[in-house]
């Protein structure tokens, strides 16, 4: 830390004003004096409107009035003061916060005003010399002379700091090459070659490539790819993060800010790249008037003096460059296109040696191929090409933490990464699955009795998709399971959760009966409270399809939903996502989408007058078509109608009861449950109601069967038996209770049952 050399001279000039008064102590009061009387300081309080001479009249008189000593000594040495030596070291202090290296007229300035209890500040605020205000008046008349004439040294210095040399590591090849576009290329240099406003703004959505573009320029210039007028260029990458860092009075941020323009200036033939810049808007700014960074460059980029390559996504672009018009109408638009798929694979192609030299292993054509269809077909929230390459470097980096050197990449490999990063089973995408899509049918039909028909067409729409030949435009299955109650619908749902490994994510329908549940499911609208909320804005159904882009989203009893809710199904069926209420977008191509509804059920159960108990036929179909509106039964794959339950399809039922209620007690018991044939259709007849399904029988099976075996546990404290259910002569259930036989080796080794 140095002082300038006007520092020295104010400081010297305080220590000879005490000692010409026989002052025992230099104090906070001599320095000011001493500050307001150097001659450029003085001429920038004059400039302020500031009354100097009275302001030092006043100051020499304050001071002759403090007490001198008597000393025979001829010379005198004064001593600080403790409020001195606290100004000074404030100065210091102030100076290293902000990053510079040398403390000027301004630190002193403000540590001075800042020692609020002395007559320094007194006399300060008496001549109307405001902090805010003065240091205002000094950014932006004094400063700039100040800094205006830095040297070549300074300069780079400057930039070193602030700023990264892209054209320098261009030329120590530390930057990744650049293919392919070349169109946006040529605007960018069509734009720099303008004599006013030679300023280009690419926007693209984040991970494109626009941050390697201009690396790629970088990479042209040095190898005299670019016109001659770019040759003797340098393309300097600006971290505004550095310029904010350690800002902590006001003027600290302009100061640095035009430190950095003035070194560009006096380095000619440079190009300024700024990443993100929709930082720019704000930053430094505050609500007291002072300027923001873009504001502070908007001077230098419409005269031509400072050429900007700045960067940003559309979502910002709109958001902040739309609203600043003088801002946006400096810069030239280009926009950044996500790559097409044979783009992709040539870029990984150019970066496959670079990632072989670094985890050392090989990557083959097919990973490379794989990592850009797979990224293509189920990573919907992100652009290539950054996407495919993460798919690949993460599917080397594991090989590397293995340690496994020389490894060869292959498909696979990458198909394990996209399982990681979206859930999807790498066998679905390695073709690994017949076993399970063969065993598929005959798994869910083992469990779900009576709907063969239903299953065989809901399966044969799952095995197109499983098969590669599916519409990748849709989501996997949309399906609408018409029937009445207890027949197995929201069953079938999660047997095929179940056997497909797919989560699943049930939505009642009832929730959502009014307008305003709309928000629930996508978030509330704009205006709305929650909005921007990042914990509710997104809305149930956006933030559970974030999470698991690969499930079975079943919506039970979707009749009960408001009117609005379709609108968001129309999407989904269609184009195979959803769009939250603040834009963000989510993919659920991926997704097999259930809806149930009861509709025309009750209806069809009515009588016909004069038929007896006939039931009417077809009023599902009717009640279809008026409750559903044609674009929406248009959009769904398939309308699975499920039969009413007959009686061998309800002994099946108590059968598959039976069976989950034998291993419960096993597992915690010990107690083996036989259900005799006549128990079964005892429980079958008891429980069977064509009208309710299943549901009614099994709260039969829990009064008749589960209830009276809680209480044999629980009071009789059976455990280790076997229970033998049986229709006594009163044709109700009984329950025979023997004891297991234990096995035991005895002491001479005999074993023994008892």
């Amino acid at each position: 830390m140095t002082h300038s050399p006007e520092i020295d001279s104010i400081i010297e000039n305080a220590i000879h004003c005490s000692k010409e008064r026989k002052h025992q102590y230099v104090t906070v009061e001599h320095l000011l004096f001493s500050l307001i009387t150097y001659t450029s300081f003085k001429k920038c309080l004059v400039n302020f409107g500031a009354d100097v001479d009275a302001l030092a009249q006043e100051i020499s008189a304050y001071l002759d009035s403090l007490h001198a000593i008597v000393s025979k000594e001829d010379e005198i040495v004064p001593r600080k003061t403790n409020s001195l030596e606290r100004v000074m070291n404030r100065s210091v202090t102030q100076v290293l916060f902000t990053g510079r290296r040398q403390v000027t007229t301004i630190d002193l300035y403000l540590s001075i005003a800042a020692e609020s209890n002395s007559h320094a500040h007194y006399f300060l605020l008496k001549y109307g010399i405001s902090k805010n205000e003065f240091v205002a008046h000094w950014q932006k008349h004094y400063k700039h002379n100040e800094t205006s004439n830095l040297t070549d040294t300074q300069a780079d210095e400057i930039l070193e700091e602030h700023t990264t040399n892209l054209t320098q590591l261009a030329a120590q090849g530390k930057l990744e090459p650049l293919i392919g576009r070349t169109k946006e290329l040529d605007d960018i240099i069509n734009v720099l070659a303008k004599r006013f406003k030679s300023n280009v703004l690419m926007v693209g959505d984040p991970g494109v490539g626009k941050t390697a573009i201009a690396e790629g320029l970088a990479q042209m210039m040095i190898n005299k790819e670019v016109p001659e007028f770019l040759h003797d260029h340098q393309l300097y990458s600006l971290e505004i993060g550095s310029l904010l860092a350690g800002s902590k009075y006001r003027g600290d941020f302009e100061e640095k800010v035009k430190k950095v323009l003035d070194a560009l200036n006096k380095k000619k033939k440079t190009i300024l790249f700024i990443d993100e810049a929709h930082t720019m808007q704000g930053a430094g700014g505050a609500s007291n008037g002072s300027v923001d960074f873009s504001n502070m460059i908007k001077p230098a980029i419409t005269k031509g003096t400072l050429k900007v390559i700045a960067s940003t996504t559309w979502e910002e672009y709109y958001e902040s460059f739309e609203k600043d018009r003088a801002l946006m109408r400096r810069f030239y638009r280009v926009s950044i296109d996500e790559p097409n798929h044979d783009t992709t694979i040539r870029i990984l192609n150019g970066l496959s040696s670079r990632l072989n030299d670094f985890h050392e292993v090989v990557i083959t054509d097919d990973a490379i191929k794989a990592a850009v269809e797979s990224a293509d077909r189920y990573i919907h929230d992100r652009k290539n090409p950054d996407k495919s390459i993460d798919l690949l470097d993460a599917a080397c980096a594991k090989q590397r933490v293995a340690e496994n050197k020389g490894a060869i990449i292959t498909k696979e490999l990458v198909f394990d990464q996209v399982e990681r990063f979206t859930g999807v089973p790498a066998d679905k995408m390695k073709g690994d699955n017949f076993e399970l899509i063969q065993n598929l049918e005959s798994n869910i039909k083992d469990k779900l009795y009576g709907q063969d028909e239903t299953v065989q067409q809901v399966l044969e729409r799952v095995y197109v998709n499983f098969a590669g030949i599916g519409n990748d435009t849709k989501p996997t299955g949309s399906f609408l399971f018409l029937g009445p109650t207890g027949t197995g619908k929201t069953e079938l749902a999660k047997l095929l959760s179940k056997n497909l490994d797919m989560p699943l994510l049930k939505y009642d329908m009832s929730e959502y009966s009014e307008r305003h549940s709309v928000s629930s499911l996508i978030g509330p609208p704009p205006g709305y409270v929650g909005f921007g909320d990042s914990q509710v804005s997104g809305g149930r159904l956006i933030n559970d399809l974030s999470k698991n882009p690969h499930s079975i989203m079943l919506f039970d009893e979707v009749e009960k939903a408001h009117p609005d809710i379709f609108n968001i199904f129309l999407q989904m069926l269609d184009e195979g996502r959803v769009t939250g209420s603040n834009g963000k977008e989510v993919n659920c191509k991926n997704c097999v989408i259930i809806l149930t509804s009861n509709l025309g059920s009750a209806d069809s159960e009515r009588n016909n007058i004069g038929f007896g108990s006939q039931e009417k036929l077809g009023e599902d179909d009717k009640a279809l078509k008026e409750f559903f509106k044609p674009e929406f039964r248009n959009r769904l794959d398939l309308v699975c109608k499920f039969n009413k339950l007959d009686m061998l399809a309800i002994k099946k039922i108590v059968v598959k009861f039976a069976e989950q209620l034998k291993d419960a007690l096993l597992d915690k018991h010990n107690i083996t449950l036989n259900l005799s044939e006549p128990v079964v259709e005892y429980l079958a007849e008891q429980g069977y109601d064509k009208k309710m399904g299943a549901r009614p029988l099994a709260r039969k099976i829990d009064e008749l069967i589960r209830v009276p075996l809680s209480k044999k546990i629980l009071f009789e404290r059976i455990k280790n038996s076997v229970i033998t259910a049986i229709i006594n002569g009163e044709g109700t259930i009984e329950y025979n209770v023997t004891q297991k036989a234990i096995a035991r080796v005895g002491e001479d080794g005999i074993i023994e049952i008892s």
